[in-house]
This record gives C-alpha cells, structure tokens and sequence, in this order.
C-alpha cells in the first residue's frame, strides 16, 4: 500500500470539513404532522376508582361527532388515566368531558403535556 500524498490528504481533509460544516437537511417530520391532530387528555381517576378502558370508550364516543375510531391510545394508572384523543376532535372531547361523568364519577379533565 501506498502513503497517501499531500495533495490528496489535503482533498480528503476539506471534503470532510465542507461535510461537517454543511447543514443537515430536514425531510418532511412525519410525526409532528401525525401528532398535530392527536390530543392528550389527563382524568384525575384510574384503577382505584374502578375505571376500565371501556368506561371511557362508551363515554366518550357518546359525545356527538365523536366515534370510537377517535379514540387512541388509553393508558389507566392507580390514580390517573391517559386518552389520546385523534383527527383533531381533542378540544371537543375536552369540553364535552368537564361536565360529564365516567361511570358516575365527576372526574378532572385537562390536556396532558406530552
């Protein structure tokens, strides 16, 4: 194997740092488009209070315009429990849930921070 001469050390060298100095290119960020229309809501009651995914399923998509195909991803902890609420119906799903009850049981509603 051959040494690589100056010339070429000093070509590799400039590639590399034109490289590293180049900014990186951004593609289209599907999950900020996927998530901008899904909407996390926070209930202040979980599996102590005896609240199962079904609960909130039938609740919620009692709710007009709101089906069970806009419900995602339900998380229930002991106290607290987690709807992704999709296609943008999240501030609907919001309102409509201050005032009404989850198996009898007046609950706390906010919007999650993810």
């Amino acid at each position: 194997m051959d040494a690589p001469n100056a010339a070429q050390v000093a070509r590799n060298q400039a590639a590399f740092e034109e490289k590293l100095s180049g900014r990186r290119v951004v593609r289209n960020n599907k999950t900020a488009r996927i998530n901008q229309d899904i909407m996390k809501l926070h209930f202040s009651g979980g599996k102590k209070k005896k609240l199962r995914a079904v609960d909130f399923v039938g609740t919620i998509a009692k709710i007009p315009g709101v089906t069970a195909d806009d419900i995602g991803i339900i998380t229930i902890n002991d106290q607290m429990t987690y709807v992704d609420i999709l296609n943008g119906k999240g501030s609907l799903v919001l309102q409509a849930m201050e005032s009404t009850p989850i198996k009898g049981k007046k609950l706390k509603v906010s919007k999650a921070h993810k």
